[in-house]
C-alpha cells in the first residue's frame, strides 16, 4: 500500500510539477491512441444520434469532421505550452484567472464537464438492460440506476488504484472501442440499403428555417470537441515533441472522435429504418440488425469501455483538482468525483438534456479556450513566470486582486453572456438570428478573444495583467521614424468634451491677447506645470486639431495606440532627436499645428525653468508663426510633490500670437529666445498672491520637503519633513507653516519665506559646492529601462556616478545580460527628468539615449533628485560658458 500511495502521489503531482524531458515517454502514435480513447467513448453514439435528428447524413458527415477539426486546430494550439513546459494548462491559467481564481474555475469546469461521465454510466446501464431484454431476462425495478452506479463504482476503483491500473485500462479501452466501431459500421451499412443512410434527412423538424438545424449541428460539433479543453493537456505534456502533442490532439479527437460520432449516426439511422425508432445503443443495434450473440460481444466491449472511460476521466480530473488543491489527498478527490457522477445518475435525466448540456458546457468552455489561446500567443507571448505560477515565496505576479484576475474573469463572464444572448440552450430560443448563423460557440470564442486582447492593449489594464512582464519583455526600440498621425477626427469631440468637464470646476479662463486671426500651420509653445496642461491646451486651440510632442513614458502609461490617436509624437527628454525634428517638419508641411512644452518637465515649485536655446533654433528652422500659452493655476491645483487636487484653485491661460514669419526672419536666434522666454515666464505663488487665490486644503504642505530638501535654518541636507500644512527639520527642529496664500511662516520667529526663494537658495548652494570641487554623486540605484511604449524592463541593481564629466551608469544590460557602462556627458545634458514619487516607487531621475530611457531609483537614503537636477543644469551651463569663453 505504501508503494501504491507513493505512486499515486507522484502521478498526481505530475499535474503540478513540470514534466522534464527525460520523463516524457509519448511519441505521436502513443499520444494519438490514448487521446483517441479519451474522446471516443459510447457518448459518441449519443452525439451521432442527436445530430441525426437535426440534419441529413451528408450535412452531418461534413459538419462532424469539418466542424470538429476546424475548432480543434484553433483551440488545441495552446497544447504547445503543455508539451514545451511539461505542465497542465491549469498552471498557465493561473496567469489568466489568478492563483485563487483558477481554483474557482477548476470547480466550475468539474461541475459542467463531469456530467459527461454520467452519460457514460447511463449508456452502460442502458446497454445492460437492453441486452437482458433481448435475452428475455427480467431485471428488478431500479436496475438501470443500480447498473449506472455499478459503472461509477468500478471506474472509481480503477482511478483510485493508481496510474498502472489506468494505463492497462487505456490499453484495452482504445482497441475495444475501435473494434466496436468497425463492427457497427459494417453491420449498419450491410443491414440496410446504402442509399437509406446516404440520402437520409430528418422526417420532422420543429424549426421553420432549414438553416437553424444545420447551425445547431455545427454548434453541437463545436461544443462536443471544445468540452475536452479541461483535460486536453494531461497527455500532450508527456509528449516528446510539440508537433506530436498538437497533431495527436487534433487527429485523435478530430478524426477518431468524429468518426465515432458518424458511426453513432449510421447506427441510429439504420435502427430508425428497421424499427421506426432512432436508438443509439450499440448493443441493441447489434442484436436487432444482426444476431443476439453479436450483441452480447459488443456488450462486453461497451461495458468495459464505459467503465474504463469513467476511470480515465476520474484520474484526469483528479489530477487537475490535485494541482489546485494541493493538500487534499488524491484518493479523496477521486471519491468526490465518483460521488458527483453518482448523484447525476440518481437524477437520471442527463441523457434527456444532452443537447442543452452540450451547449451549456460550450458557454463556459468557448471563452475559456479563447482566453487560453489569446493569452498564450498574444498577451504573454508563450512565456510564463513559473515562480509566480507555482506560488513560490516572494513571487506574486499572479496574485492580482486578492488572488483573482478581474480582467480574465470579466472576459469569461462576457463570453458566456455573448453565447446566451444569442441562444438559450435550455429553452431553445434564438435571440439573434444573424449572430446565430456564426454559432453561439464561435461568436463566444471570437468575441472573448477579441475583448481580452483589446483590454490587454489598454496600458493600465496591461500593467495589471502583465505583472510578469519581466519574464518576456518587449525589447524592440520605439519607432522614432514613424510618421505622426493627425488627431483622430472622431475622437476630437470626446477630447474637447472631456477637457471641458475636467477644467470646469476650476473655471478655466482663456484670454487671447492678440485678435489677429491665425490659421495653421503654426507652432504652439506652452508652459509646463502639471498634467492639467494637456486638458487646457486643446480648449485653447479649439476648433483646431494639433499634434503634441510627448515623452515616451506617457505612451507606455496610457498606451501607444491611444496616444497616436491623440496626435502625439514620441520622444525622450533631454536628448538630441533628429527624427523628432523631421516629424515636426512633416506636421508643418501638411499645414498642421505642433504643440511643444519646451521646459520638458513639470514645475517643481511653480516657477519657470530655463528654456534650451534649441527652441529658438527650431523656430528659425520651421519659419512658421508661433503662439505661446502661459498657463496659470495648473501647478497650484496639483503640484508635482503632492498631486491631490486643490478644489479652490482657478485656471487661467494667456494665449499670445508671439511671432509672425516676418518677425522670425528679422530676429536673431538670441532675440527669438529672449522673446519666447519672456512670454513663457511664470511664478505661480506670485500670481496666487496677486489674485488673492486662497487655498484652504489642510494638507497643502505635505510633500513640499521633496523640492525643499535642505533646511533653511541649519542648512542640513535631506533633513526636511512635512505633514499637513507644516514643513519641519528633523535636525534642528525648526518648523514652518504654509499659509493659505503659499507663503511659509517660521513658527517661532514669524519670519516669512518665499518658496521659490528657498528653492533658488538650494540651487545656489549646489553651485557653490560644485565650484569648490566637492560635489559628487556616487550610489547604488535600481535600474528600470524603457526601450519602447510597451513595457519597462527591470535591469536589477546598478551604480550611478555623477561629477563634472557627467553621469556614468553601470548596470546589467537586458539584451546580452552583461555588465554595461554608459556615459552621459555633461555637455549633452541641459537638465534631467526628475520624479518625486514615480508610480508609487519613490524618487527617481531619468537618463536617456536615443533608443532607451533608464529610470534610476536610489537605494540609499542620503539623496534628493532636486539636488541632482541642480547639479546637472549648472555643470551644463558651466561647460557651455567655458566653450563660449564667457
Amino acid at each position: 500500500m505504501k508503494n501504491i500511495d507513493e505512486q499515486m502521489e507522484r502521478e498526481a503531482y505530475l499535474g503540478i510539477l513540470p514534466v522534464t524531458g527525460k520523463e516524457k515517454k509519448y511519441g505521436f502514435i502513443d499520444a494519438l491512441l490514448v487521446l483517441s480513447g479519451y474522446c471516443i467513448a459510447t457518448w459518441s453514439y449519443t452525439q451521432g444520434s442527436y445530430l441525426a435528428t437535426l440534419v441529413g447524413f451528408k450535412q452531418l458527415l461534413i459538419g462532424a469532421f469539418f466542424g470538429a477539426i476546424l475548432m480543434l486546430m484553433i483551440y488545441q494550439l495552446p497544447v504547445i505550452l503543455s508539451v514545451r513546459y511539461g505542465i497542465d494548462i491549469w498552471i498557465w491559467l493561473r496567469g489568466v484567472f489568478g492563483t485563487k481564481g483558477v481554483k474557482v474555475m477548476t470547480i466550475v469546469i468539474i461541475l459542467i464537464n463531469f456530467p459527461w461521465y454520467a452519460v457514460c454510466c447511463d449508456l452502460f446501464a442502458s446497454s445492460m438492460n437492453s441486452l437482458a431484454a433481448l435475452f428475455h431476462i427480467e431485471l428488478p425495478a431500479g436496475s438501470h440506476l443500480m447498473l449506472a452506479l455499478c459503472c461509477v463504482i468500478l471506474g472509481t476503483i480503477l482511478a483510485y488504484r493508481g496510474v498502472k491500473t489506468i494505463t492497462w485500462a487505456t490499453r484495452i479501452l482504445v482497441p475495444a472501442l475501435l473494434v466496436v466501431g468497425i463492427i457497427v459500421v459494417i453491420v449498419g451499412f450491410t443491414s440496410v440499403p446504402a442509399s437509406v443512410i446516404w440520402e437520409y434527412v430528418p422526417k420532422e423538424t420543429k424549426h421553420s428555417d432549414s438553416i437553424i438545424p444545420y447551425i445547431l449541428s455545427i454548434e453541437a460539433n463545436f461544443a462536443f470537441v471544445i468540452t475536452l479543453v479541461g483535460g486536453m493537456a494531461e497527455i500532450p505534456r508527456l509528449c516528446k515533441s510539440e508537433k506530436s502533442g498538437y497533431y495527436a490532439g487534433v487527429l485523435g479527437q478530430g478524426l477518431a472522435g468524429s468518426f465515432f460520432v458518424v458511426v453513432g449516426a449510421v447506427m441510429a439511422i439504420a435502427m430508425e429504418y428497421v424499427t421506426g425508432k432512432m436508438i443509439d445503443d450499440p448493443t441493441v443495434m447489434m442484436a436487432t440488425l444482426s444476431v443476439p450473440a453479436l450483441g452480447l460481444t459488443s456488450l462486453l466491449l461497451v461495458a468495459f469501455a464505459n467503465i474504463g472511460t469513467q476511470a480515465v476521466g476520474s484520474y484526469i480530473y483528479g489530477v487537475m483538482l490535485k494541482s489546485t488543491f494541493k493538500k487534499v489527498d488524491y484518493r479523496i478527490l477521486v471519491l468526490l468525483l465518483g460521488l458527483y457522477v453518482g448523484i447525476l445518475c440518481v437524477w437520471g435525466k442527463i441523457v434527456e438534456y444532452f443537447g442543452a448540456f452540450l451547449t451549456i458546457s460550450a458557454c463556459v468552455y468557448a471563452p475559456l479556450a479563447a482566453l487560453l489561446f489569446v493569452d498564450f500567443f498574444f498577451v504573454r507571448k508563450q512565456r510564463l513566470d513559473f515562480y509566480s505560477a507555482y506560488e513560490l515565496k516572494g513571487h506574486n505576479s499572479y496574485e492580482y486582486t486578492g488572488g483573482f484576475n478581474i480582467v480574465g474573469l470579466f472576459c469569461l463572464v462576457a463570453g458566456i453572456a455573448i453565447s446566451l444572448l444569442i441562444y438559450n440552450p435550455v429553452t431553445g430560443v434564438i435571440h439573434s438570428g444573424f449572430f446565430f448563423r456564426f454559432t453561439p460557440t464561435g461568436c463566444s470564442l471570437l468575441g472573448t478573444g477579441i475583448l481580452y486582447y483589446l483590454l490587454s492593449r489598454v496600458a493600465p489594464i496591461r500593467r495589471y495583467m502583465r505583472k510578469d512582464v519581466f519574464v518576456n519583455p518587449d525589447t524592440k526600440p520605439f519607432d522614432r521614424e514613424k510618421k505622426p498621425p493627425k488627431q483622430n477626427l472622431f475622437a476630437m469631440p470626446i477630447i474637447w468634451i472631456g477637457c471641458f468637464l475636467i477644467t470646469l470646476p476650476a473655471r478655466l479662463r482663456i484670454v487671447k491677447s492678440d485678435k489677429r486671426g491665425i490659421k495653421p500651420p503654426f507652432l504652439v509653445l506652452g508652459t509646463h506645470h502639471s498634467f492639467t496642461d494637456f486638458f487646457v491646451t486643446p480648449l485653447a486651440l479649439f476648433p483646431y486639431r494639433a499634434n503634441y510632442v510627448s515623452e515616451l513614458e506617457g505612451f507606455e502609461n496610457y498606451g501607444e495606440w491611444i496616444y497616436r490617436q491623440a496626435g502625439c509624437l514620441g520622444t525622450r527628454k533631454f536628448v538630441d532627436d533628429f527624427s523628432l525634428i523631421k516629424n515636426i517638419k512633416r506636421v508643418m508641411e501638411r499645414k498642421g499645428i505642433l504643440v511643444l512644452y519646451p521646459e520638458a518637465r513639470y514645475a517643481n515649485v511653480g516657477t519657470s525653468s530655463k528654456l534650451p536655446i534649441s527652441v529658438a533654433k527650431l523656430i528659425k528652422l520651421l519659419r512658421v508663426p508661433v503662439v505661446t500659452l502661459n498657463m496659470k493655476g495648473n501647478y497650484l491645483q496639483s503640484p508635482i510633490w503632492n498631486l491631490t487636487k486643490r478644489r479652490e484653485a482657478r485656471l487661467h491661460t494667456d494665449m499670445t500670437y508671439a511671432l509672425t514669419v516676418k518677425d522670425i526672419d528679422n530676429m536673431s536666434v538670441q532675440e527669438i529666445y529672449d522673446r519666447i522666454s519672456e512670454l513663457l515666464s511664470y511664478d505661480e505663488y506670485k500670481w496666487q498672491r496677486e489674485t488673492g487665490l486662497k487655498i484652504t486644503y489642510h494638507e497643502r504642505a505635505e510633500g513640499l520637503h521633496l523640492p525643499l530638501y535642505q533646511c533653511y535654518s541649519c542648512k542640513t541636507e535631506y533633513s526636511m519633513q512635512s505633514e499637513k500644512d507644516k514643513l519641519m527639520c528633523s535636525c534642528c527642529g525648526t518648523s514652518w507653516t504654509m499659509d493659505e496664500y503659499g507663503t511659509l511662516v517660521e513658527d517661532k520667529t514669524g519670519a516669512a519665506v518665499y518658496i521659490p526663494d528657498w528653492y533658488e537658495w538650494e540651487r545656489d548652494l549646489v553651485e557653490k559646492e560644485i565650484d569648490r570641487g566637492e560635489y559628487l554623486l556616487d550610489m547604488k540605484v535600481a535600474v528600470h529601462a524603457l526601450p519602447n511604449a510597451k513595457n519597462f524592463i527591470d535591469c536589477g541593481e546598478g551604480h550611478i556616478r555623477h561629477d563634472e564629466k557627467g553621469f556614468v551608469l553601470t548596470f546589467t544590460d537586458y539584451i546580452d545580460k552583461e555588465e554595461k557602462r554608459l556615459l552621459f556627458q555633461t555637455a549633452a545634458l541641459s537638465s534631467i527628468h526628475t520624479e518625486y514619487d514615480y508610480r508609487g516607487r519613490g524618487q527617481c531621475f531619468v537618463l536617456s539615449t536615443k533608443d532607451d530611457s533608464y529610470f534610476l531609483y536610489p537605494l540609499e537614503k542620503a539623496f534628493n533628485v532636486t539636488k541632482t537636477q541642480f547639479a546637472a543644469e549648472y555643470l551644463y551651463e558651466k561647460r557651455r560658458r567655458g566653450r563660449s569663453g564667457s
